[in-house]
Formats: C-alpha cells, structure tokens, sequence
C-alpha cells in the first residue's frame, strides 16, 4: 500500500447505484455513475450538487444504505462494498452519520439521554457508567448541559436537535461521520454555530467529514476538498477555495452564481450570469449523447452533445470539460443556440 494510500479513512472506486423500478415507472434510474472520491484522515470532503444529483446516494451506499451496483467502497482499507449487517453493526463503532431531520430520526417518547444511550447498548453493550460518561461528555461537547439528557426533542429548538443528533454520532466515538444536508433546514445564524461546532470536533476529536450540502458556500466553509456532482457524475473536484472562489465547470459556476451574497455589486453580476444562461443555452427537448450538462450549459458545442468528457487534470482542480481551458481563460463565447440545437 502507498503512503498516500495509507493516509485515505475512506476510497470509493468507480461507484454505481442504479435503483431497479418497472419500465410501467420508467424503467432504471442511474442515479451514481462512477465516481471516484477519497477521504484522508482527519480530512472533509464537501459534497456538492443540486437535488437530485446524487450526493445523498453516494453518502447512503457508504453507510450501507443503498445497493452498490459497481466499483467499490473501502474504508480503512477494507472493503466493506457488500458488507453483512453484523459487519456494519462493527462499523458503526467507527463510522456514523447526521441527517438533516433530526427530529424526525428521535423517538419523541424517549428522553434525550435514552436516545444516546440505544446506540450504546445496541452496538457496545457497555455497562451504565460508562454509557453516562459517555452520554454527558457528547452533550458537553456539543454545547449542551448535562440535564438535556432528562428532557425529551419536543422541548429542544432545531438548532438544538442537530446539536443532539450530532452528540447522538459522537457518543460512538467514531473515526468518520457522513453529515447529510446537516445544516440545511436551519436558519442562516444557527447554520454558522453548527459549522464552527463541525470544525472544532474535527479538529478536537480528530474526526473526518463526507460533507453533503446543496449549498457550494457552505460547502466551502467547512471543507478541505470539494467534488461536484451533476446527474451522478463528477464534474468537478479539487481543494476547496479554488473550486468555490474560481470554479471551471459552468455547472460549478451555477451553483455559485446562485448562492446569495452580501455584496449588491456581486449579486447583479452573478443575476447576469443566470440570465445569460437561460437565454442563450441550447434549446429544450435535445437528448445529450455526451455531457449529461449540456442541455443547461450556454457554452455548449457539437462536441459536447456528441462525446462524454473525462476528468483532467487543470491546475489545482479535475475537471470533466471539453472548452474547459477556454472557460478559465475567460475567452469561452457561449454557443448560439441555434448552432447546437440542430
């Protein structure tokens, strides 16, 4: 094994999940189709991409929670791709994860400390003491007083609940933790507390992230490295301030265009830039036979629709782009529809 090797918690390989459904539905749906993503130690790697695109799919197939069709799964240099339920019963030990409904994930009968306790009895079997001390060093981690554990969701706000959630992950002492759209459903002040908690248990607690967001900003702020995702796929990847403060992919330039900002300056330049796409992207109903982003892209061309790109190397990032250099360069002249709509 390389060194570098070494260093990786977790290395998927050409990942596919395809969900079976009758052609009376629709037939297959494709929802991840080989990806390649790595997770060193001690390291966040932010998922990002719009609904649909398949992040979630890809932070469910880690966990165990969807089929993995192809490639594989490897986690501390063990394949765990098709793992047993009893395996991933061992796993948990090292590998957890926070949702975005917290609440909808706690039974509201049981008490807060009965919640963080489950896991324990369930997966460790480790004797009342040491679940209690346990149990009040996550709380108090999180930012929660001891006397939580006697009270039940319902008496928590969101912001609260995740805190609970991500104690619930802790009380494992894990080495890995998926947050799947963690801070979404919170209100803008709240998501900030959250993250700076994220950051400081990853670097008190040595933890590593899979980090799925919507958001490429929020993406941002917590991530080392970011990899894009569009129809299943990776169209983008590589450290996290040169993908989000000077993306390549026009997908990647969506979704930053469409991140809010302070600056009324920025946002009429990224509103232009929205616009200009909805007027001179390809017209609507063409069926793309290469890039699955083509049918959205205002720079897309023959080649686009006609030849899958394959991720490259440029500069510090990957990129799965044919006009790629043109684009960075900032000499890429959107197509004309009517040349590529043919």
């Amino acid at each position: 094994m390389s060194d570098s090797a070494a260093q990786d918690l977790l290395r998927v390989r050409g990942l596919d999940v395809t969900y079976r459904r009758s052609r009376l539905r629709g037939g297959d749906v494709n929802a991840v189709r080989g990806v390649n993503l790595t997770v060193g130690r001690g390291e966040t790697v932010g998922l990002v991409g719009e609904s649909g695109s398949g992040k979630s799919t890809i932070g469910s197939a880690v966990l165990g929670l969807a089929p993995v069709t192809g490639g594989s799964v490897q986690f501390d240099g063990a394949d765990i791709t098709h793992s047993t339920r009893t395996d991933r019963r061992l796993l948990a030990r090292r590998m957890q994860v926070v949702f975005q409904d917290p609440y909808g994930s706690m039974n509201p009968a049981h008490t807060v400390g009965d919640t963080l306790a489950e896991a324990l009895r369930y997966n460790l079997g480790l004797p009342a003491d040491e679940i209690r001390e346990r149990i009040l060093r996550a709380l108090d981690d999180v930012g929660l007083p001891p006397g939580a554990a006697h009270r039940y969701p319902a008496a928590f706000s969101g912001g609260q609940r995740q805190r609970i959630a991500i104690a619930r992950a802790l009380v494992m002492e894990p080495d890995f933790v998926v947050c799947d759209e963690a801070v979404s459903a919170l209100d803008l002040s709240v998501q900030a507390q959250v993250l700076n908690l994220l950051a400081r248990l990853k670097r008190t607690r040595g933890l590593s992230y899979l980090f799925i967001s919507h958001d490429l900003t929020v993406v941002r702020y917590l991530s080392d490295t970011i990899v894009v995702l569009y129809a299943g796929q990776v169209v983008e990847r590589g450290p996290a301030a040169q993908v989000a403060d000077h993306p390549v992919h026009p997908y990647t330039r969506a979704l930053l265009a469409a991140a809010p900002v302070p600056d009324p300056v920025v946002q009429r330049r990224r509103q232009a830039e929205r616009r200009l796409a909805a007027t001179t992207g390809p017209a609507a109903g063409r069926i793309s036979a290469g890039c699955s982003f083509a049918p959205r892209c205002p720079f897309a061309q023959e080649t686009c629709w006609t030849v899958q790109p394959h991720i490259v190397q440029h500069d510090e990032t990957a990129v799965a782009c044919h006009r790629h250099e043109e684009i960075a360069a900032g000499s890429a002249l959107p197509a004309q529809t009517s040349s590529v709509a043919s």
